[in-house]
């Protein structure tokens, strides 16, 4: 990425709104600006009301100005806040191209940011997150790394190991008049200390790809159950062909189904019959219904959890499976009492008129989100493996702490080095370009 000269790029999504945002950074952002406006940009004012121009077109519009280090980008920043036409966004980003500013590439604004001092990597990371978080887990966890956590969590650890390694180095200058700034003993208590402290951090966070994983909630049971009914209520449209005709789904279909806090897939599988043909039937009927119990067989085992359907007027038990169901429902509820299970809760529904489907929705929620107001910290691959490196190097040092202080100080080094990566204190240009090369154009 280029530097020192002015980038500007449209900031906000794509598609009709009140207000759009084109969002100019570098040395060059007032006297850009500037170029295309009929009125004067008052920059000391912080925000100004002004009118944009081109050929004999005038508009309104809202200015607000950053003077560099104070800003997002630690440069000199210009927001121009437009009537929220696509057309004209891009009318004005044409504008100012023209005015010397370059488009922006990809994650530019928040490298600049980083480069700049404003940031660190995880707040970074924590931008593209929360630009492309999905559900609401991802949001919190891009909320926790915009507020720099994980920096935080990291701190006293980093600042521990900096301690360390510099009573370990000193001590390299003075091995001729036998002075120990630091025992073995207190070497190895520390190095202890800091190893149980990541350690910890590991186990009580979550993995970005888990919260990017999009739950699977298998529908099962028997045949004619109103599990396809209740595929089509859960995400909001005919998906599933519904008959009172048992045995009308004769495939796994799925869907996906917005739930308050993020969207899950939700598999119908074929109803279980009750026996199976036999192996030796080789007839066309008997061929279809083996690959139907093996297909259910196969969503059940796939599916993150699986929902047991029964309808209310069946009297028999619902079908054994080979897993414990998460939660069991009663379909075809609104004519019927619901029938006394002591030994485990049912959820009575009614996919044709609603009933009970919001307390379905959100014990759906709860199951494939967990409970509301849960905060874990997540940490992606790369935390993961600078943390597994900064272990390693800790390791290598408590083996042996009455080493000699140069290979001590190597391994602390190392661990030092792989901690300070994940903030970007420390970190590799590759590095870099993988983190700024995941963001999207104005972010």
């Amino acid at each position: 990425m280029q530097t020192g000269d002015t980038i500007v790029a449209i900031s906000s999504a794509v598609g009709r709104a009140a207000r759009m945002i084109v969002r100019l950074s570098g040395p060059g952002a007032f006297d850009v600006a500037s170029s295309t406006l009929a009125t004067p940009l008052d920059v000391q004012a912080g925000v100004t009301s002004v009118r944009l121009r081109w050929e004999s077109y005038t508009i309104p519009a809202i200015a607000y100005c950053f003077v560099g280090p104070r800003s997002s980008t630690g440069e000199n920043v210009v927001e121009l806040h437009i009537p929220g036409s696509p057309l004209l966004a891009k009318i004005v980003l044409r504008q100012l191209i023209a005015g010397g500013a370059r488009q922006a590439e990809a994650g530019e604004f928040s490298a600049r940011a980083y480069f700049n001092g404003r940031i660190d990597l995880t707040q970074a990371e924590g931008i593209a997150l929360a630009v492309s978080a999905a559900n609401e887990g991802e949001l919190r966890a891009a909320r926790q790394l915009l507020a720099g956590e994980l920096a935080k969590r990291l701190k006293p650890t980093i600042d521990l190991l900096a301690d360390t390694l510099a009573l370990v180095e000193v001590g390299i200058d003075f091995t001729e008049e036998d002075i120990t700034f630091i025992s073995a003993d207190e070497l190895l208590r520390r190095v202890s200390q800091m190893d149980t402290d990541l350690q910890s951090l590991v186990s009580q966070s979550t993995r970005f790809d888990r919260l990017r994983h999009e739950p699977t909630i298998a529908l099962v049971g028997w045949p004619n159950a109103g599990k396809s009914a209740l595929l089509n209520a859960l995400c909001g449209h005919e998906r599933a062909v519904v008959s009172s005709v048992a045995g009308t789904t004769r495939d796994a279909i799925w869907a996906e189904a917005a739930l308050p806090r993020g969207l899950v897939r939700i598999v119908d599988a074929a109803g279980i019959e009750t026996v199976g043909p036999s192996e030796d039937d080789n007839s066309p009927t008997a061929h279809i219904a083996r690959q139907m119990r093996q297909r259910a067989e196969q969503a059940i085992a796939a599916a993150d959890f699986v929902l047991m359907v029964h309808a209310m007027d069946d009297r028999r038990d619902p079908p054994a499976l080979d897993r414990l169901a998460d939660l069991l429902v009663r379909t075809k509820a609104d004519p019927l009492p619901l029938p006394a299970y002591p030994e485990r809760k049912w959820i009575a529904v009614s996919a044709l008129t609603g009933y009970g489907m919001t307390e379905l929705t959100l014990s759906l929620d709860t199951l494939a989100f967990g409970r509301p107001g849960g905060e874990s910290l997540a940490l992606n691959e790369r935390h993961l493996q600078a943390i597994a490196n900064a272990r390693n190097g800790l390791d290598q040092a408590a083996r042996n702490p009455a080493a000699p202080a140069e290979i001590l100080a190597l391994h602390l080094r190392d661990s030092l080095d792989a901690l300070g990566g994940v903030t970007g204190q420390i970190t590799p240009d590759d590095v870099l370009g993988r983190v700024f090369a995941a963001f999207c154009i104005g972010k």
